[in-house]
């Protein structure tokens, strides 16, 4: 009989309960359905050197008892895979314990990757340089700001070769759905989603975000067209009328066409587009206020303190702290 597959979630603080448990559950059902124990894991964190306590919190302050990273398997029981799950805080999470216990899974050819925003300490690494990886779609600003050499996607899931990475929520689910059809075939996986009512995997390509906006603007083309226009010139803003050109419409047809379908007129969505990534960044990186200014397409940090203060009720350094 085929050796189980070991695999470790190495937890962050502040980890996604929801990510966690979609992927571990997948594995328990695979086991299940296979009448064996085709898989095994293991929760791991840094606990401290010397352990502080044994358990982790959750984004939900939910704690899940875990063994410290630095008790290093025997190499027979080393992980075939680890996983790094990740939540709110990941990306300015730092820590040896994690980086070593990466370093040693790499070094054995194991299949690493990230859940959630544990993409942010496993690209931090170095794990991600020359593969394509994703990270929930809140923290994709963040992400490709502080690693703008890598591969992001905005699928839900990827995996290339020995490296995965999924947006989290229950496309952790999909994610490990799809390691159990690569090893056991789409029968088995099949009968696992069936556990969940969930009807179909979900494949890797799917986009995990579409914007309320492109929602609501339904099947009005010159609509998404503009929108997305916009979503992909924050840095350098567009004029209305190159946008209206570029969608096929006059600037008075544009501004019609927003005020009819979204109750504001394109400039002030534009502006607003802008101002939430902006919020984005402050809340998500590192970055001062006037590299986030200007990287949003606004004149000074001033001239974004102005426009976050209008739309959020609070000034950058407020926002910041979560005030």
């Amino acid at each position: 009989m085929d050796k189980p597959v070991r695999v470790e979630f190495a937890l962050v603080p502040g980890f996604s309960l929801l990510a966690l448990s979609c992927a571990v559950d997948a594995l328990r059902a695979a086991n299940l359905v296979l009448g064996r124990s085709a898989y095994e894991w293991r929760l791991s964190a840094d606990l401290g050197d010397p352990p502080v306590g044994d358990s982790i919190p959750s984004s939900s302050h939910i704690r899940l008892p875990a063994v410290s990273l630095a008790d290093r398997r025997a190499p027979g029981e080393a992980p075939d895979l680890l996983a790094v799950v990740g939540g709110e805080r990941s990306h300015d999470y730092e820590s040896r314990a994690l980086a070593g216990a990466l370093a040693r899974a790499m070094g054995r050819g194991a299949r690493i990757g990230s859940i959630s925003d544990g993409a942010f300490p496993v690209a931090a690494a170095g794990l991600f340089d020359g593969f394509r990886s994703t990270i929930h779609w809140k923290c994709l600003d963040a992400y490709r700001e502080r690693f703008p050499e890598l591969d992001i996607r905005t699928s839900i899931f990827e995996i290339d070769r020995n490296r995965f990475s999924c947006a989290g929520g229950t496309t952790s689910l999909d994610l490990m759905l799809t390691f159990v059809m690569e090893a056991h075939g789409g029968e088995t996986a099949s009968l696992v989603a069936e556990n969940y009512v969930h009807d179909r995997i979900r494949e890797a390509a799917q986009e995990q975000h579409v914007t309320a906006a492109i929602r609501m603007a339904g099947r009005n083309r010159h609509l998404a067209e503009a929108i997305l226009l916009m979503e992909r010139h924050l840095e350098d803003p567009l004029s209305m009328d190159d946008i209206a050109a570029a969608v096929g419409l006059s600037a008075r047809q544009l501004t019609r066409l927003f005020h009819g379908r979204l109750g504001r007129p394109p400039g002030q969505f534009y502006l607003d587009l802008r101002i939430d990534r902006a919020a984005s960044l402050l809340r998500q990186t590192g970055m001062s206020v006037s590299e986030i200014a200007v990287g949003c397409g606004f004149q000074s940090a001033s001239h974004l303190g102005r426009h976050l203060k209008r739309r959020h009720g609070a000034t950058p350094g407020q926002w910041r702290r979560g005030v």
